[in-house]
């Protein structure tokens, strides 16, 4: 009895490998798999045809033979590869490369958004938010970026994060930028406009320079929003545009000018 049960299941066994491998066969030979379209979605920096020839994927080949024998490949039918190969485009911040079946092939993009420069040398270093460095060259930088000072770090690779830099700081550098042009989307007078800088001299210090006559000295992990919507109170509304001078922000005292 206990012969006949092994028997029945060695042969359940053998049918369920035999109709895996038929269809594995099918999947990876038959040419109505083989891809005829190629879609990209969420891609702004990068047209679709540069999308596509980083990809590696070629109309008319079979994508199921460039799927990896691993979990997230298989059961959600990724073409990993594929994605580890946009990954290095510099503006590329995640991708997916999926096979829609049969024959279709979707790739959706997340791109990084430019957020400051940072001066090195002769170059300037087109960053976002996480420190990743998206262009680098001795030509200006695109307009509306602003520069960001402070940042200390050991080398550089266009696509990469800045090595043995102090990613924080250029956190919180960022906030403040986000912080003014938030403020201004509120208000006629556009404090962006008349910024020169903003200078991380650590994380509960930073300047920033105004039109290149007024300096502003705050403390960012205090009140930032306050600060900023104080500051371009005093620089529009309280200073002349020929006076020069500082803003000083210390501590629990009222905000005050001091001119030079």
């Amino acid at each position: 009895m206990k012969k006949k049960r092994r028997t029945k299941t060695r042969f359940k066994i053998f049918i369920f490998v035999f109709v895996f491998a038929l269809c594995l066969v099918i999947l990876l030979f038959a040419p109505v798999f083989n891809i005829k379209s190629i879609e990209v979605g969420g891609n702004s920096r990068y047209t679709a045809e540069k999308i596509i020839e980083t990809s590696g994927i070629m109309i008319g080949e079979n994508g199921f033979r460039k799927l990896r024998l691993r979990p997230e490949a298989i059961l959600e039918l990724r073409l990993l590869d594929s994605e580890e190969k946009i990954n290095q485009l510099p503006y590329v911040k995640s991708c997916t490369v999926k096979i829609d079946f049969p024959d279709n092939v979707k790739i959706q993009i997340t791109e990084r958004e430019p957020a400051a420069y940072i001066v090195y040398f002769d170059n300037y270093l087109t960053v976002d938010a996480q420190g990743y460095v998206l262009e680098a060259g001795n030509t200006e930088p695109p307009q509306g970026l602003k520069e960001l000072r402070g940042i200390d770090f050991k080398k550089y690779t266009i696509g990469k994060q800045l090595e043995e830099s102090e990613i924080d700081l250029i956190y919180t550098g960022v906030e403040i930028i986000n912080t003014i042009n938030n403020s201004d989307k509120t208000t006629d007078v556009k404090l962006a406009d008349v910024l020169d800088w903003v200078d991380m001299v650590s994380e509960t210090n930073a300047i920033l320079s105004l039109d290149n006559r007024i300096i502003v000295r705050f403390n960012p992990k205090d009140k930032l929003q306050y600060t900023i919507d104080f500051t371009k109170e005093i620089f529009f509304k309280r200073i002349s545009t020929k006076e020069t001078g500082r803003i000083e922000f210390s501590g629990h005292q009222n905000p005050s000018f001091i001119p030079d």
